[in-house]
């Protein structure tokens, strides 16, 4: 995180310096870019799932990811998940994926919650360690729900703070749908 705060200074001062000098050279715009180049990229980490899968971001490369960080204590992460189980529904095939993060739970806490809920994607759990540097590198922190969409590359494309409730808060839901559909992997009409 605080190398991509240094990353992001310096991208700062050094665009200021083209606004406002009398421009960069390509050798300095080189050194921008190799600065710059992994600002945007999602924070990569090894979570397992509830049926003991191993996920690791980097290789979902190629698929739309929602990272959804929660809790089986959250209230609004709770009432969330219908609207993510038919958002998975929805794109799933098309090369969409959620990965529900739990911030704190064991997996026997995450196997006893799901035998109460109907939740349709992957639900991965660290311990404190694992945990800790997830949230960190992502600076989500203990509040949640939060979630970060990641595109095809394995940008960060956007954060989404709060519940993702297509009653509740529309604007964010249809936002959410807008940045998925746009960031699907394009499939051309022959091979559909």
């Amino acid at each position: 995180m605080m190398n991509n705060l240094i990353k992001f200074h310096l991208f700062v001062f050094l665009f200021s310096i083209q606004l406002y000098g009398e421009g960069l050279s390509e050798e300095q715009i080189a050194r921008i870019q190799d600065a710059t180049q992994d600002y945007y990229k999602a924070p990569n980490f090894t979570l397992k799932s509830t049926n003991d899968s191993l996920y690791v971001l980097s290789d979902m490369k190629g698929k739309v990811v929602l990272l959804n960080f929660w809790a089986t204590w959250c209230g609004p992460c709770r009432m969330e998940i219908p609207d993510l189980n038919e958002l998975y529904k929805t794109y799933n095939k098309k090369g969409f994926e959620i990965l529900g993060i739990s911030i704190s739970d064991t997996k026997e806490q995450l196997l006893q919650f799901l035998s109460a809920y109907d939740v349709e994607y992957p639900m991965l759990y660290g311990n404190t360690y694992e945990m800790q540097k997830v949230l960190s590198e992502y600076g989500a922190g203990y509040s949640v729900p939060v979630s970060f969409l990641v595109n095809t590359s394995g940008d960060l494309i956007r954060g989404y703070p709060g519940a993702i409730l297509k009653e509740y808060n529309p604007g964010m839901y249809t936002d959410l749908i807008y940045n998925i559909e746009a960031s699907l992997p394009k499939v051309d009409a022959e091979s559909e």
